[in-house]
């Protein structure tokens, strides 16, 4: 394997059935030790394409990004894309401990740039010594999973009777060490534009996962929602939830 950007295949144990979906159901395959998050798979009936691996479950089933190709099979045999190995020490003078305390850690990043099969896509891979690397752009066909993700539990509707506290609370789960901020944001009435919320009057905690409310008169009908951001991930709203005082 060489050092600088070239890309090497090797076989998975096993074999597995793809079903037109993400999800790819594998017999006597060890997922969890021969594969990892963001790595690619090319599956025998494929026809050389590429899938990245967004979630393994178990030693016999993953989750893939983009949904294969052709129909149902069984039986298939799987080879993954194994990218450049360097030592870091050597190349930076640090271990991968101390690059990742600064930011994104190091390692080969693959993305794909365009549309279409193909033709129509340019496809490279960029070496992150450390320090935070942003996506090139949030297109649908940027298949880079080694970027953070955001995802949002629902906030519950809240009630209680007049002059009573209230609170909203939101849990965010993130991936690839991405940190989550929090701003909450009022709908007044439940109608119209959605306004964000300053820790001021009856307003406490707007910028954490658990907005309160010290008394709720006067905002019956009223919706609240959080929109959480973090470097290197998309940012998340979650969905409106009601305050009633009943």
């Amino acid at each position: 394997m060489a050092l600088w950007g070239d890309i090497d295949v090797a076989a998975v144990t096993g074999t597995v059935t793809t079903n037109g979906s993400v999800d790819v159901v594998g017999s006597g395959t060890s997922f969890t030790t021969e594969l990892a998050v963001g790595e690619y798979i090319t599956v025998s009936n494929q026809a050389g394409a590429e899938y990245q691996i967004k979630e393994i479950t178990d030693d016999t089933n993953l989750v893939l990004y983009t949904i294969t190709t052709g129909t149902a099979a069984g039986s298939l045999t799987v080879t993954k894309t194994e990218k450049p190995t360097y030592d870091n020490e050597n190349v930076f003078g640090i271990t991968s401990a101390e690059a990742g305390a600064t930011g994104a850690g190091p390692g080969w990043v693959k993305v794909t740039n365009g549309t279409g099969n193909r033709a129509g896509r340019v496809q490279y891979e960029t070496l992150v010594a450390f320090g935070d690397h942003t996506k090139p752009s949030e297109s649908a066909n940027l298949d880079d999973a080694l970027f953070g993700e955001i995802s949002l539990s629902t906030v519950a509707d809240q009630s209680a009777a007049t002059g009573q506290a209230e609170a909203f609370s939101v849990t965010a789960t993130t991936t690839n060490n991405v940190v989550a901020t929090f701003q909450w944001q009022l709908q007044t009435g439940g109608t119209g534009a959605f306004a964000d919320i300053s820790n001021a009057g009856v307003y406490s905690n707007a910028t954490t996962a658990t907005l309160g409310i010290s008394d709720n008169t006067g905002l019956d009908g009223n919706k609240y929602r959080c929109v959480v951001s973090g470097t290197g991930a998309t940012s998340v709203t979650s969905n409106a939830a009601l305050l009633t005082e009943s």
